[in-house]
């Protein structure tokens, strides 16, 4: 009898473990993540990636989330809508209260009908989406028209009053184009002129024939709304039709070190992008906004990184879900989490003080964004202007 209980006891224990049970305070919580791994949008995903996976030591060396060890779990979307569609759809199967992503901005459009009701909070990672208020979507950094008006406002401080636009014809350049005739549309800029806006396909290898129709346009300033791979087809095309002393101006999303390195051979002298304020950290005024630009750096520089743009993309989204959870607890819901944000307000991030009550689910507004000008001899940027955009007071 004791030998048959002492075996029923063993059944019946591996039984009810295969059966699992509430998650202990030693099991990782996951946090899904889609990111653009490959294809042309891989040189961000990849950054993100990396970022996330320093962020996951720096959170666990934190203690976690109440004592429970965090872990990002990575899916690729191959920079396709289409994926990220099918991966969403497996990850709401799970049950999960958030997730991270995409990378691309066309992915997020994909995927905010699916969690529009009932979530998960998703907190994607291309600025050039503009979510629902109060939806479960959210977005980070600074929004596409506010980077615009601080191109325009760098750009009017400088006297260039003809703009023209190369974009591509996907939801990234179609977002660039549509904010720049709208920053354009605003009093303030009433003196500036649309000159043209030229397009191309995210898969063509060149633009000569835009390039050309835009340097007939005889421009001050050209403005590229595209990011990754089209950036260099855009560059290289302008260069190859004479418009290398032009000005020429992009987004934050092709701020990336190996990018612009890797189009020394075409890129104009003149080269402007806007800038996240965590580029600013050297110059900072001591706050709780210079602490945590100088954590971020810190963290980065332990493992030989100069981070780029698409680092720092993920970096304050994540830790504002980290806190949203270490309030809530890990058994938080969609509902909860979102709950916990709108009213969020003070939050010192990199790129300044987020503040979701506007409405915006992004929490940055036009003083986190300043604009550089990227040196191809010191392969580095350098800050040309005030908050917003304005040519700075020397």
């Amino acid at each position: 009898m004791k030998s048959f209980s002492g075996v029923l006891t063993v059944l019946v224990t591996v039984a009810l473990m295969s059966l699992g049970g509430p998650a202990r305070a030693t099991d990782p919580y996951d946090i899904y993540v889609i990111l653009a791994l490959t294809g042309p949008l891989a040189l961000i995903g990849n950054d993100e990636q990396t970022s996330l996976r320093i962020e996951e030591r720096v959170i666990n060396a934190q203690g976690g989330i109440k004592g429970r060890p965090v872990r990002f779990v990575f899916q690729d979307d191959g920079s396709q809508p289409a994926t990220a569609v099918q991966l969403v759809n497996g990850i709401i199967a799970k049950g999960v209260p958030i997730l991270i992503g995409p990378t691309y901005t066309a992915s997020c459009l994909a995927v905010a009908p699916l969690v529009r009701v009932n979530g998960p909070l998703t907190y994607c990672l291309s600025p050039a989406i503009h979510p629902a208020t109060g939806s479960y979507m959210f977005t980070s950094s600074i929004s596409t028209l506010d980077q615009t008006i601080a191109m325009l406002n760098y750009a009017q401080s400088k006297g260039w009053k003809r703009v023209a636009a190369l974009t591509t014809t996907d939801a990234t350049g179609n977002d660039g184009e549509a904010q720049l005739r709208a920053a354009l549309s605003l009093p303030q800029f009433s003196r500036m002129q649309l000159v043209g806006v030229e397009h191309f396909a995210l898969g063509d290898v060149s633009a000569a024939a835009q390039a050309a129709r835009v340097k007939a346009a005889n421009p001050d300033l050209i403005i590229i709304t595209c990011v990754g791979t089209p950036t260099g087809t855009a560059l290289r095309s302008l260069k190859d039709a004479g418009l290398d002393a032009t000005p020429v101006m992009a987004n934050f999303g092709n701020l990336i070190h190996a990018e612009l390195n890797g189009f020394a051979g075409f890129i104009p002298k003149n080269m402007y992008l806007t800038a996240p304020r965590f580029v600013q950290h050297d110059v900072s005024g001591n706050g709780p906004v210079r602490d945590a630009q100088l954590a971020f750096y810190k963290a980065f520089a332990a493992r030989g990184i100069d981070p780029d743009v698409p680092h720092n993309l993920s970096w304050d989204p994540a830790m504002i879900l980290i806190q949203a959870l270490r309030h809530l607890g890990t058994n938080a819901t969609a509902k909860q989490v979102q709950d916990y944000l709108e009213p969020l307000h003070g939050y010192a991030g990199t790129n300044g003080l987020f503040d979701y009550r506007d409405g915006s689910q992004r929490g940055l507004g036009l003083t986190s964004v300043v604009v550089v000008k990227w040196d191809p001899v010191k392969k580095n940027w350098s800050t040309v202007s005030d908050i917003g955009g304005k040519v700075r007071m020397k």
